[in-house]
């Protein structure tokens, strides 16, 4: 199947999962030896695990068996991510939350601040700590121990980036960061 093949068919089963063009777009690029397509979410509100989920089915990666390299030729790269023009619009809905936070983050110099939860999972940000750049994790709670289990990990070093994160959480999984839990 060549790249525009399988674009098409990647279309046809978002649609058939109720996913339209107009909350998705698959395009196909094709280089010299490789193909790829380039699956960009426009609706937030569209699941990245679904939509991945879908197209990563359509992913052929030729790998040598004894160096793990992968091999020129042949191979269909499939990426699944957010638009990033519709990330920042909606991001901007979010930078008063984040710069409330970076306000706060001097108290937390030592510790991880809990922005959220919902179930299970628990949002926390992690200021500049011991070389680590500042970040957002979602992590889940552990049924069978006190630790929590990391989910995703987003970086934040500004309030854009910050905002950025707090978009994809709060319309993936559905936290409401109006209400900040900063003790």
């Amino acid at each position: 199947m060549t790249a525009r093949e399988i674009a098409e068919e990647i279309r046809k089963s978002l649609k058939k999962h109720g996913i339209t063009s107009r909350q998705v777009s698959v395009r196909a690029k094709t280089y010299t030896f490789d193909e790829a397509i380039e699956v960009r979410i426009k609706d937030l509100t569209v699941s990245k695990k679904l939509v991945e989920a879908i197209a990563k089915e359509y992913e052929y990666v030729r790998w040598d068996d004894y160096t793990n390299e992968i091999l020129a030729g042949g191979n269909t790269y499939v990426s699944v991510d957010y638009d990033y023009k519709a990330l920042r619009e909606k991001a901007k809905e979010f930078i008063g939350i984040a710069e409330e936070i970076l306000k706060e983050k001097e108290k937390y110099k030592d510790n991880l601040m809990r922005l959220a939860e919902k179930d299970d999972l628990v949002v926390l940000y992690q200021p500049y700590h011991n070389g680590t750049y500042p970040h957002v994790k979602l992590c889940k709670r552990n049924k069978y121990s006190c630790i929590l289990d990391n989910v995703e990990s987003y970086y934040a070093v500004d309030e854009y980036t910050l905002s950025e994160a707090l978009v994809i959480l709060a319309y993936q999984y559905g936290f409401d960061f109006n209400k900040v839990m900063t003790k």
